[in-house]
């Protein structure tokens, strides 16, 4: 042991070359690990989209929904499957299991398309193909607007074909992880067909799409085969061009000429009407293209990159298009990566002057050296193991800042006290690092197994906070390889010897105040005498602390810091996209009039938007009355003074839409703060207990408005057919269906290639026939005889009835799930909780086969504890092991933990001083602080156990012991507080909870150190039948030598 412990000291080359290498391996990590502002989250989520023309919500729910849900739901990899029925549409939400790992949610995925394809044959006739898609879970790198900035209306196929373009050019980038373009307009080819003239030739609108689509072939006709060679022989026919399509012929006159597709409709070529999808951006119409970039790569790099190529495309764009980069995250990354490396600049500073005052000069430079050593070996393991540099890593490393030093300074207090004690440099290297291996080898354990559970957390909170438990993890594991090996070189290499007698000085030695010293050496042998005082010290201020802790709000995840906030619009079920349309224009006009702090909006009609936060995701695909958007302002202080003034004025100015006006928050994403699902069978007990609910719900204090989304009255025409009168015009009940449906959606038949971009053919009726319903009456429904045909209201009765809108289902049940959004930057948690009372108090009961089931903020907060609880629960009786081997003794592990629990009160005490809400950041403080608090108690009992005389009850030993101990528990015990400082001082509402939280809960931990475990362990000692006497008295033995402490 003795060779290996000065290996360092014996060897200084060695020492200064370990150094050299170790500093320049993490300069070159910082050059190298990526760089991105969040972590990459797993794509858990995804969705299925799926539409069957003329369909409503009931008939979609059963025909459609269901033989796809019931195949996915045989896949036990799925964890929730949601589902949302309207007319036309089904769209099929997909939550992957949490547990699984990257690799096995991507078979998952190969597992969900094959189970859709099986469900595809129980699927009704006219029903697309399902569309799978994967959500991906992240802010975008960029995002780039072409808009329309020329008078007259936009050039849709010119803004359609750039857009594609700028695509291709961000697909080409390296490191670019995908691309996708929201608003594009679909260019197809409309045959424009009069049903009434297709009748009088003997041909319906789908007799003619199968015509033309018959006519779009290019099949092999087998080969020529010669004596010397073969030749393939294939018919062609595939359409070049809008001639091609009006040459076909659809029937044959009496005269023998052919009647063409030309004869009876109008071939052209355009944008698809109406369209499904928009984008606006400041009021103007627009493409939005967005590109992400592949994980683990800087994105500052690829960004600059990016808008290289944006200007250069610019160039050569017309002068009515603009190309405006209007979201790029590398801004976000750098100036958030800065302010941490700021942070962990300051917090270094900090510590190295409490080192300086309280240890001296020369303890302060070897100490202080763990520092950059730590942070650069650190860095080398996240370049080793390719983890990114984002908020969380570099977060943990400066909540970690404090803690890597411990090591090195209780390794450099127990040198200098051997010195002092007359060991030479050798001999008190090797004493120091007998006497402490075991002790911080604990510790450090300790601290790994607290942070374990947050590291290894499951599901998207685990992936999202899991770095922070890696950084602590990793930083403290090199901490004690270094306080092992190179401090205690480093602390030989600038030794002074010490003389007795000789003055003190503070820049030498550390201040030191010795009416102090003498007043707190008074007051740790009155608590050994009387050691009831000493667990009053503690039992106290932790039972105050946990009562504190039963008054906080809770809140799972606060509001980000940023210049952005998001506004969403709905509008009722049969909203058409142009109502939609409009009201998104009114309400970005009104804005850029009343709100001169707000620098551009850009929105989306009919799908999803930008997604520029990491969670704001959400399945709008194919709602037309839905558009969401983002409003850019100048910075974060005027989103918190603006948005909730913006909330309230919309919902003032524009009562015939609901507009939520909202912050972008951290965490898992929630599609509303307060969220319920009442799960039954009935649609109108559904319904019914919904709005008893919404009804309590929207008078609680802080709702600001309510939504379901089972919605039932949307209006729907009913043809109530004759079937004998369908019968004699040639067309049954089903092929009736298929022919309105023809003429109002339109029927695919063929595509035209245009170099590699594919272009639908789409036949379908004039719009006059398509957008009045006093034309359904004279529709004509052919009967395959020319000069034939049937009017629609000779078939059967018309009638316009109320039907259900939205049907939604989870893992194959009927639900009413129904939102509530509070104010901005209001607590959710307390609004939550008075609204259940109000609806204990209102008499509302479930009637049987009816559950309720929680959602929202609350559900997440709640699942996301119980996985961390599932992890912490088996780590914390390792620790507890750990410990008892440590010290062989079952007693001094349960007091050891016990003074990690009870510091976790005193952390609580610390978030109420600051009056922050108890949230999930503060739980992960909580339990990170088990670790660390319990490490001052392990060096004061490894101390006393050492020692013979404060084994054998002698008080005066005790106090020496515990006075020697102090300097380093109270220096380790600032520099891990003075690591926290910075973020406090900054005031970040997300990692202030986790800051103030271990910021207490280590200051309390120093006292229950030197009050609280010396008196516990002083009463362990006493023989049972003397224990009450001597507790009660302070009464205790004396050992004959008065063995001093060492």
């Amino acid at each position: 042991m003795s060779a290996m412990t000065t290996l360092f000291y014996k060897l200084p080359r060695l020492t200064i070359l370990s150094i050299i290498v170790v500093l320049i391996s993490g300069f070159f990590a910082i050059l190298t690990l990526g760089r991105q502002e969040d972590p990459t989250l797993v794509e858990r989520f995804g969705f299925v989209l799926t539409t069957l023309p003329g369909a409503d919500a009931e008939r979609m729910e059963a025909t459609v929904t269901e033989p796809i849900e019931r195949r996915l739901m045989e896949l036990p990899e799925i964890e929730e499957v949601q589902a949302v029925s309207r007319a036309n549409t089904s769209q099929i939400s997909i939550e992957i299991a949490e547990n699984l790992s990257a690799t096995e949610v991507d078979n998952a995925w190969t597992l969900i398309r094959q189970q859709v394809q099986l469900a595809e044959a129980d699927l009704p006739p006219g029903t697309t193909r399902p569309f799978i898609r994967q959500v991906y879970v992240g802010a975008a790198t960029m995002t780039v607007a072409l808009t329309w900035e020329g008078e007259g209306d936009p050039q849709l196929a010119v803004m359609s074909r750039l857009a594609e373009g700028l695509e291709d050019r961000f697909r080409s980038l390296g490191a670019t992880e995908e691309t996708e373009t929201m608003g594009l307009p679909e260019e197809e080819v409309r045959v424009v067909a009069d049903p009434e003239a297709l009748a009088a030739a003997g041909r319906s609108m789908n007799d003619a799409a199968r015509l033309i689509a018959a006519a779009d072939a290019k099949a092999p006709a087998g080969a020529v085969r010669g004596d010397r060679s073969n030749v393939g022989l294939e018919i062609g026919g595939e359409f070049d061009g809008v001639a091609r399509i009006r040459s076909i012929p659809l029937s044959q006159n009496a005269d023998g000429t052919a009647v063409r597709v030309g004869d009876l409709a109008n071939v052209v070529k355009g944008i698809e009407d109406p369209p499904t999808k928009l984008a606006f951006s400041n009021g103007k119409r627009a493409v939005f293209v967005t590109a992400y970039i592949q994980s683990n790569q800087r994105v500052d790099v690829w960004a600059a990159a990016a808008r290289e190529m944006v200007e250069e495309f610019a160039v050569g764009v017309p002068a009515d298009i603009s190309v405006t980069p209007i979201f790029d995250q590398s801004r976000y990354t750098e100036s958030r990566l800065n302010g941490l490396a700021l942070n962990l600049l300051m917090s270094a500073l900090l510590v190295f002057t409490v080192l300086f005052f309280v240890m001296g000069w020369r303890a302060a430079i070897v100490v202080g050296m763990a520092l950059p050593l730590t942070v650069a070996l650190v860095l080398t393991l996240f370049n080793f193991f390719s983890y990114p540099l984002h908020q969380m890593s570099v977060t943990g490393l400066v909540i970690s800042l404090g803690l890597l030093i411990d090591n090195a300074i209780v390794v450099v207090d127990e040198y200098e006290q051997e010195r002092v004690h007359g060991r030479t440099i050798l001999e008190a290297i090797d004493e120091a690092l007998k006497k402490l291996f075991g002790p911080l080898f604990a510790s450090t354990l300790t601290t790994v197994l607290a942070f374990a559970p947050i590291a290894f957390m499951p599901g998207a909170a685990g992936e999202f906070i899991g770095m922070i438990g890696t950084s602590v993890i990793l930083s403290v594991i090199m901490s004690f390889l270094v306080a092992m090996t190179v401090i205690p070189a480093l602390a030989g290499m600038l030794d002074r010897k010490p003389i007795p007698g000789e003055r003190s000085w503070f820049w030498r030695d550390g201040i030191k105040f010795s009416l102090l010293t003498d007043g707190y050496r008074w007051s740790i042998e009155r608590v050994l005498r009387n050691p009831l005082i000493g667990v009053l010290l503690g039992v106290v201020p932790v039972a105050i602390g946990f009562y504190l802790a039963s008054l906080l709000p809770g809140q799972f995840f606060p509001q980000t810091e940023r210049d952005q906030f998001q506004i969403d619009i709905s509008l009722n079920p049969s909203a058409t996209i142009y109502e939609a349309r409009d009201i998104v224009l009114e309400v970005d006009a009104f804005l850029r009039d009343q709100y001169p702090d707000i620098e551009s909006m850009h929105f989306v009609v009919g799908e999803p938007g930008p997604r520029v936060y990491y969670n704001s995701m959400n399945n709008t695909e194919g709602v037309p009355g839905y558009a969401n958007g983002f409003v850019q302002l100048a910075n974060n202080e005027t989103t918190r003074i603006l948005v909730t003034d913006v909330q309230a004025t919309l919902r003032r100015e524009f009562p015939q839409a609901q507009i939520l006006a909202s912050p972008f928050e951290q965490g898992p994403p929630v599609p509303a703060p307060i969220a319920f699902s009442i799960r039954g069978d009935n649609l109108e007990v559904l319904n019914d207990l919904g709005n008893q609910a919404r009804q309590v719900l929207a008078q609680t204090p802080g709702v600001t408005f309510t939504s379901s989304r089972l919605q039932v009255g949307a209006p729907i025409v009913t043809l109530q057919a004759d079937e004998t009168a369908t019968a004699m015009s040639g067309v049954r009940l089903t092929g009736l269906a298929s022919e309105i449906r023809a003429e109002l959606e339109g029927v695919q038949a063929g595509s035209i290639l245009e170099g590699v971009e594919e272009i639908p053919v789409r036949v379908i009726a004039p719009e006059e026939r398509r957008s009045e319903l006093s034309e359904l009456r004279s529709k004509t429904i052919s009967n395959a005889r020319p000069g034939g045909g049937t009017p629609l209201s000779a078939l059967g009765t018309l009638t316009l009835e109320p039907e259900t809108a939205t049907i939604v289902r989870l893992d194959g049940k009927r639900i009413n799930e129904v939102f509530g959004y509070v104010q901005p930057y209001a607590l959710p948690a307390p609004i939550n909780d008075k609204f259940k009372e109000n609806l204990e108090a209102s008499g509302f009961e479930l009637p049987p086969g009816y559950e309720w089931i929680e959602g929202g903020v609350s559900s997440n907060g709640n699942d996301a504890i119980t996985s961390l609880a599932s992890l912490a629960v088996p780590l914390v009786l390792v620790m507890l092991g750990a410990v008892a081997l440590v010290f062989n003794s079952f007693r001094m592990a349960f007091l050891v933990m016990g003074v990690g629990f009870m510091a976790m009160g005193l952390a609580f005490a610390g978030v109420w001083m600051f009056n922050l809400p108890l949230g999930f950041n503060a739980i992960l403080g909580a339990l990170g602080l088990l670790g660390i608090s319990i490490n001052g108690t392990i060096v004061v009992l490894s101390l006393l156990t050492n020692n013979e005389a404060a084994r054998n009850d002698d008080v005066i030993a005790q106090r020496e012991i515990v006075v020697a101990a102090t300097r380093h528990i109270v220096a380790t015990t600032l520099t891990t507080m003075g690591g926290f400082v910075p973020i406090i001082l900054q005031g970040d509402v997300f990692w202030m909870p986790l800051a103030t939280g271990i910021a207490g809960g280590v200051a309390g931990s120093a006292i229950l150190a030197l009050y609280f475990t010396p008196a516990v362990y002083r009463i362990m000692t006493m023989k049972p039948l003397q224990r009450l006497f001597r507790m009660v008295t302070g009464r205790g033995w004396q050992h004959p030598a008065r063995v001093p402490a060492e």
